[in-house]
């Protein structure tokens, strides 16, 4: 009997940076009804199969007994793999969860099953991309506003880089997920993968749904 494995996908949102800003604008005639996130994570969990943990604490107000407050601490385990420019990285990395949801308020996610051996082979396809990383792909940010055949013989196409959602891409390519590689853009991957897996996105600071499964909205996307 082939064991099912758990994995996320992390959709990242912020609208304060000129960045995130850019990058929704550029790609937002091809992509309607979508959301409006700019960057995308593999979320592998831990060894033992968490992706979270939560720990009740006490803040101390002052000294005298009784003097405290009560609060939630959530903390995130497992990798993240992606191909990015974000922070020190420049290219294709694999890097623990705990340093990348630094501000949980911003990122969203799918959670979908998937067999253990799909699972086994798009990870090993993985480690080998992120051990012969080239750096980013600027050129491959093109693919969301032509067609691949064009990118190639226009010489632009980059087969040697990556870009977030086309890392992504290949992982669920690999696990089965999806039938094809096409290198969509993060927020039309985000809808791809939803109404497949029929997996509803979720914001992570509360695990309330933006999206479900047939892409009706719930909840906006930021609190």
């Amino acid at each position: 009997m082939n064991e099912m494995v758990k994995i996320r996908e992390l959709w990242y949102i912020n609208k304060t940076k000129l960045l995130n800003q850019a990058i929704a604008a550029a790609t937002w005639p091809l992509n309607r009804d979508t959301e409006e996130v700019s960057h995308t994570e593999v979320w592998e969990p831990s060894n033992t199969g968490y992706f979270t943990s939560r720990t009740q604490c006490k803040y101390w107000l002052g000294t005298m007994q009784g003097d405290e407050e009560e609060y939630h601490r959530t903390s995130y385990w497992g990798q993240c793999w992606t191909s990015t420019t974000r922070g020190k990285a420049n290219g294709t990395v694999v890097r623990p969860a705990s340093g990348v949801l630094d501000h949980p308020e911003n990122w969203l996610y799918t959670e979908h099953e998937v067999a253990y051996w799909d699972f086994a082979r798009a990870r090993y396809h993985a480690i080998g991309r992120v051990d012969n990383n080239k750096g980013y792909s600027w050129r491959d940010l093109f693919r969301y506003t032509m067609p691949l055949w064009l990118l190639k013989g226009t010489g632009l196409a980059d087969n040697g880089r990556e870009i977030c959602s086309e890392h992504v891409e290949t992982w669920n390519v690999d696990m089965g997920v999806l039938d094809e590689r096409l290198i969509r853009s993060p927020r039309r991957l985000c809808k791809a993968i939803v109404l497949v897996t029929g997996s509803p996105l979720r914001r992570l600071v509360d695990d309330k749904i933006v999206r479900n499964g047939a892409w009706k909205k719930w909840y906006p996307a930021i609190q």
